[in-house]
């Protein structure tokens, strides 16, 4: 788990050798500085700069981790905003997939919760006065 986090790591370190100088400026020097410490120096990185991302087999970590950087340094307000609705949908579609073929997730009928309220002071005198003379 460590090593694959790692690998991500390396992998990541390539690919911002290859994007422009502007939108690396953006990311903060304490941030480049954990990819660079972190990286796995053994793990010989596989990155052809004239395919596009998606084509090329990268670990998901990797994935992950470049996701990060554009929603944290390199997307706008309104392109962030956008970002986060479509990871949004795509968990809560998630959520219906595994209840649907695991019933992993409870039905939200069962997990509503129910209001508890307690009787006041004069409520509970007015109560026992009823049943007393209702007995009586």
């Amino acid at each position: 788990m460590e090593n694959e986090l790692a690998q991500a790591y390396s992998e990541v370190y390539e690919i911002l050798k290859y994007i422009p100088m502007a939108y690396l400026n953006k990311i903060p020097k304490d941030v480049l500085n954990i990819f660079k410490t972190k990286r796995d120096k053994n793990y010989k990185v596989n990155i052809n700069p004239n395919l596009p991302l998606e084509d090329q087999k990268l670990h998901r970590k990797t994935l992950i981790l470049l996701s990060v950087l554009n929603l944290d340094y390199w997307c706008d307000p309104d392109e962030r905003e956008e970002i986060l609705n479509i990871y949004w949908k795509n968990e809560k579609e998630s959520y219906v997939v595994l209840d649907e073929e695991n019933n992993l997730v409870p039905n939200s009928a069962d997990t509503s919760l129910v209001l508890y309220q307690e009787e006041s002071f004069i409520e509970r005198i007015w109560n026992k006065l009823k049943n007393f003379f209702k007995r009586s």
